[in-house]
């Protein structure tokens, strides 16, 4: 079954009108429009990009009917699930599957960065596995959040429980990401670690990965499937530009702090190519400068992106 999911899963947002209401057209037409091009394996919706902390468990699964409504059958959806009650998550992740998630996907706690125990961690994972039938994947945050950041010794016990295939690797540092790929692979082989950190995914893709579960897919799909693609032919002369256009992007997205603000930013673009009618942002940050918008959109030209 692990290999079934293999490939790269472009990480959607959810367009919100100005009073902060769900607006399904754009919804629908933006995941839509992702999910049906060439490479893309997936969607992986309700997760950071998709502002998982700010909309409720009826939204959550609204959004992901919605989604599975309108998306090709062959495309898997990955859904997220964010929440500090164990059975709260375990209850919400039933439903998603119901309304036709293929997976979940599982973003450990925010209460967790300040303290973490191993028996919390696997006990939270394995309830919410013991209420579904369907796959689950791992959440490894980055190494600048705290201590939701999994230690080797939490990973091993997590890939061991049932149900979990696979992990969205987000240590957003490559030497984190290889120490982790390693020790993963060489103690289980047929589990899933798909790059994440959106500025490293050249040297990710190019040490070892099974795919991606990545934002920027949302910009750039093509881009980024053809780097994956093609990563292992050395005499590919394309990848280096491609590679340069992709990392120009995620620095403006990514790298500019606040790093909060990366979904603004998301929303901005595909505002600038209309993909969506709106770029506002459900969380209570503010929109994004004049200044930063014309980076973005200069940006967004050099990756050949037409308006």
């Amino acid at each position: 079954m692990n290999s079934n999911f293999k490939g790269i899963y472009a990480a959607t947002v959810v367009p919100i009108f100005k009073n902060k209401k769900i607006d399904f057209e754009s919804l629908i037409k933006h995941n839509y429009d992702i999910s049906t091009r060439k490479g893309i394996k997936g969607l992986l919706i309700n997760g950071h990009a998709g502002e998982n902390f700010y909309f409720n468990y009826k939204e959550q699964i609204k959004i992901t009917e919605k989604i599975r409504e309108n998306t090709p059958k062959d495309k898997f959806i990955v859904s997220g699930i964010n929440f500090e009650d164990s059975y709260t998550a375990a209850s919400v992740s039933k439903d998603m599957i119901s309304a036709g998630a293929d997976a979940i996907m599982v973003f450990p706690p925010n209460s967790w960065a300040l303290s973490l125990d191993d028996n919390i961690v696997c006990n939270h994972h394995k309830i919410i596995s013991s209420k579904i039938k369907k796959p689950l994947m791992l959440y490894q945050a980055s190494i600048y959040a705290g201590k939701m950041s999994y230690s080797l010794n939490i990973l091993k016990k997590l890939i061991d429980i049932d149900g979990v295939i696979g992990i969205k690797e987000g240590s957003w540092n490559f030497n984190a990401y290889k120490k982790n790929y390693d020790f993963i692979k060489k103690n289980k082989p047929s589990f899933l670690v798909m790059a994440s950190g959106d500025e490293h995914l050249y040297s990710c893709f190019k040490y070892g990965s099974d795919g991606s579960l990545v934002s920027l897919a949302i910009l750039i799909p093509e881009l980024i499937t053809y780097l994956y693609e093609n990563i292992k032919n050395e005499n590919s002369i394309n990848l280096k530009s491609v590679n340069k256009k992709i990392n120009t992007l995620a620095k403006l997205i990514y790298g500019v702090p606040p790093q909060a603000f990366a979904t603004a930013r998301l929303k901005v673009c595909l505002r600038l190519l209309k993909k969506i009618r709106n770029n506002f942002v459900k969380s209570p940050m503010s929109q994004i400068s004049i200044i930063e918008t014309l980076k973005l959109k200069k940006a967004l030209i050099q990756a050949d992106l037409k308006f």
